[in-house]
């Protein structure tokens, strides 16, 4: 039996500068990793969850530049030091 942590761990650690697709996909980055320790590393075995991963990234990149010009055009500084 493969040993795959579930404790409690530090939940909710992120940074608030993480990048948006570490924000939205942690729940399918923890997938691939439950597939990988599974299947004993054979990345082909786990091509869905990895291509789920990558669909959520690129939906979280977009989502987030859709905001970022929505702001810009609407007068916002987004580069406005904090």
């Amino acid at each position: 039996m493969t040993f795959v942590y579930t404790g409690k761990g530090r939940r909710g650690a992120q940074a608030d500068n993480a990048p948006p697709e570490q924000k939205h996909c942690a729940k399918q980055a923890c997938a691939i990793q439950w597939c990988l320790a599974r299947r004993n590393h054979k990345e082909h075995l786990c091509q869905n969850y990895i291509d789920d991963w990558k669909r959520c990234c690129e939906e979280a990149r977009a989502a987030s530049s859709d905001v970022l010009s929505d702001m810009s055009t609407s007068g916002i500084d987004t580069n406005a030091s904090r």
